[in-house]
């Protein structure tokens, strides 16, 4: 992904842009994260669809983030910190694609999650497809998945949108999430 860093590095707020959209700024995650990292991922209303639920310790947003953060280290793509080109220092969601093997295939995982402010404005599928014209080039021939629980409807609703089809096998993963690949 081609970045660019808005600020001077020595301003503990500058930002690596990974891409920009009509409406949003997409950015690497940075250690001043956490707080929305937790704010959004510790949300209830966020992880009506997650097993695991929300976050309850800032603790497990910090090892997320800095799982986040090590992804772009080590693959030079990564979920991106999500604002508005309006208020780009406002973090409102999470999204990306992730390198990883899935049944022993190299693939980009699709990840959007957001502020529930944020929600019903097109902005989860906005990210997301600047974040794929940036990663997709640059790793030509690797397929991206999404990995979604079979009853999160809006989710799915989004996933069809981007171009994604729901396994016609209905495989899931170890988390009993329906594969979704790009068609």
């Amino acid at each position: 992904m081609s970045t660019t860093t808005t600020t001077d590095r020595t301003d503990p707020t500058a930002r690596t842009v990974v891409a920009v959209s009509e409406r949003l700024v997409l950015t690497r995650p940075r250690e001043g994260d956490v707080g929305a990292v937790f704010a959004i991922h510790g949300d209830p209303e966020t992880n009506r669809y997650n097993p695991h639920g929300p976050q309850r310790e800032l603790v497990q947003a910090r090892e997320m983030l800095d799982g986040f953060v090590a992804d772009w280290v080590r693959d030079g793509v990564g979920y991106c910190a999500v604002a508005t080109r309006e208020d780009p220092g406002t973090v409102i969601g999470f999204a990306g694609l992730y390198l990883h093997t899935l049944d022993g295939e190299r693939v980009f995982n699709l990840y959007y999650r957001f502020r529930p402010s944020a929600w019903g404005l097109g902005y989860a599928a906005e990210a997301a497809r600047a974040a794929m014209a940036e990663a997709l080039p640059r790793h030509p021939g690797v397929p991206v998945v999404a990995l979604i629980h079979a009853d999160n409807l809006p989710s799915r609703r989004l996933a069809e949108r981007l171009g994604l089809v729901a396994d016609p096998d209905g495989r899931t993963d170890e988390e009993d999430r329906v594969i979704h690949r790009m068609a």
